[in-house]
């Protein structure tokens, strides 16, 4: 095994790591959003959050992640800007996404197939933007 191969490995392992962390922050304050949903703060806390998690799984090329935390980050700006309303089934779609992000680290670091509903939420997600 090179140097590289075993860079890439501690990479995306500490990505992983990270990565969880990210998502149970997220879930945190997504319940916090549920209970303050004009709280700007927490709005920008996911956002971050969202856009951390996009470009750590571009680094490490997985690239189904990458791209349901884009669609992610842009119903989050919606929400930051107040073009779209912070609401019951726009948090529980959130916390969808959340899981969804779970299992598409699941999938892209080998541990499990890619759901059909990371895809799902990924057209969900896009749907809400269209609006």
């Amino acid at each position: 095994m090179s140097d590289v191969e075993i860079d890439r490995e501690a990479l995306v392992a500490t990505f992983l790591a990270e990565a969880e962390e990210t998502l149970a922050h997220m879930e945190q304050v997504l319940v916090s959003v549920e209970a303050a949903p004009s709280d700007e703060a927490l709005l920008h806390e996911l956002f971050r959050d969202a856009h951390t998690l996009k470009g750590g799984a571009a680094i490490v090329g997985f690239d189904a992640v990458r791209d349901l935390a884009h669609e992610l980050e842009d119903v989050l700006e919606r929400l930051r800007n107040r073009t779209l309303g912070v609401s019951n089934a726009i948090v529980t779609l959130l916390l969808g996404s959340v899981d969804a992000l779970r299992a598409a680290l699941h999938a892209a670091s080998g541990a499990a197939e890619l759901p059909a509903s990371a895809a799902d939420f990924r057209a969900r997600l896009a749907e809400v933007t269209r609006r």
